[in-house]
């Protein structure tokens, strides 16, 4: 018998259910290490430990036990042993992925909740700083580019929001920056646009109108900069 013509037979021989005659034919191909063989084996002993895990139980008519139980064939000691251990690696190896994806699961939960528990504290505070009665609102940018607006508290920090920016590299982020009326700008905060080219992003860095005359928007590293390393493409004065 040619590998082509056992190929439908393999799931049958590790259930036990193939004829004595056409089992005896890959019993040789075994004895005398077949690699085609034992690795058609090995897939049909993964695939019987699958489906056995997905399969409802039945239990079949008393009729239907004694006709199978007629028909049925003994497999040799040798063969059942050899189908065991085919079948108990399958499911070890299906154990094995699982709990690597139980554990990638658990991983991404954690990462969600971190993510949700971010944006509730960023939200918080966005709106304490916008319901402070000293709040400054200051509007940038046309319908057609970038624009948003800039809402700044003295002791608060500010948040900036903004549409229509221009999407990033996976390397690159932008970052805000506080530019006094003397020395060098301050970071205040890194953030990245969504699809759509929106983002908030909250900095609780105090924003004194007398000491910073402007913000501004400048890309940057993926880890940000402690000063600007590109001409900032976005200046909102705050006088």
């Amino acid at each position: 018998m040619t590998h082509p013509e056992m190929d439908e037979l393999y799931e049958l021989y590790v259930l036990g259910t193939l004829e004595p005659e056409l089992a005896a034919e890959i019993d040789q191909h075994l004895e005398a290490g077949c690699e085609y063989c034992t690795e058609k084996l090995q897939e049909a002993a993964w695939l019987a430990a699958s489906m056995a895990g997905i399969v409802e139980s039945k239990t079949p008519p008393k009729a239907l036990r004694e006709r199978v139980r007629s028909l049925g064939r003994v497999p040799k000691p040798e063969r059942s042993w050899r189908v065991a251990m085919m079948a108990l690696s399958a499911a070890c190896a299906a154990l094995i992925l699982f709990s690597v994806w139980s554990a990638w699961q658990l991983h991404a939960l954690r990462g969600q909740l971190n993510a949700a528990n971010r944006e509730r504290n960023e939200l918080q505070t966005a709106l304490e700083i916008l319901s402070r009665f000293d709040t400054r609102t200051v509007q940038f940018g046309l319908a057609e580019a970038p624009h948003g607006r800039v809402f700044v508290n003295r002791n608060g920090g500010l948040v900036f929001v903004g549409s229509q920016l221009p999407p990033l590299p996976q390397n690159r982020t932008y970052e805000l920056w506080l530019v006094p009326a003397k020395g060098a700008p301050r970071p205040a905060g890194l953030f990245r646009p969504d699809a759509k080219g929106d983002s908030v992003n909250v900095s609780t860095v105090p924003v004194n109108p007398a000491e910073i005359t402007a913000v501004a928007v400048s890309v940057e590293p993926r880890l940000g900069s402690s000063a600007p390393t590109t001409k900032p493409f976005l200046i909102v004065p705050l006088g």
